[in-house]
């Protein structure tokens, strides 16, 4: 959690967001997307914040965490406690809000660590952005004899790993953000 709110991470996402922004713009005018620009924007944040974070977490090897989006929030309850240790109110709530957490909690799905999951999730969430609705999203990808894919998707996260240092495989990421959407919408994909 530290990385993530750190003052390196902040200035490495303002640095990179412009160029992210470029690239989904460009993008949506070549897909003809009706997305308004405070999606396109919120979109842009996100990928350029979890492009960061996983390239941060690659140069000072830092390790990453199983995904659990619970994780988050305990400590930003932790902190508010700590910001505010003698609001007996916000202490009760919160007790409550773990209480009943913790009656329906269940199981992590995924087994991708928690950037990476960011990162295919961002960039799923930034390709459905581009794209006018379920019926136009284009998955797919083409190979050539060499063994190199190429494709609508692949061409763009190749555009997005040229803004960072590390980056993962495009191969994998690909198969992931696909295996990511098929999860959330099995009737979307063949």
């Amino acid at each position: 959690m530290k990385l993530r709110h750190s003052l390196e991470m902040r200035d490495s996402v303002s640095s990179i967001f412009p160029k992210v922004a470029l690239i989904l713009e460009e993008k949506v005018e070549f897909t003809g997307s009706l997305c308004t620009s405070g999606e396109l924007c919120a979109a842009a944040r996100y990928l350029a914040s979890s492009m960061v974070e996983y390239n941060l977490r690659m140069l000072k090897r830092v390790s990453d965490a199983r995904y659990s989006p619970l994780d988050e929030v305990l400590w930003r309850e932790d902190q508010a406690i700590k910001a505010a240790p003698e609001d007996q109110c916000l202490r009760e709530k919160i007790a409550f809000a773990r209480l009943i957490r913790s009656e329906f909690q269940q199981a992590p799905e995924t087994q991708l660590r928690g950037s990476r999951h960011a990162l295919a999730n961002a960039i799923r969430h930034a390709w459905l952005i581009c794209h006018n609705g379920l019926d136009s999203v284009n998955y797919r990808r083409k190979t050539k004899k060499d063994q190199i894919h190429y494709g609508p998707l692949p061409e763009f996260m190749q555009a997005l790993s040229d803004q960072i240092q590390y980056f993962p495989n495009i191969d994998w990421l690909h198969r992931h953000v696909r295996e990511l959407d098929l999860k959330l919408h099995p009737q979307a994909l063949p």
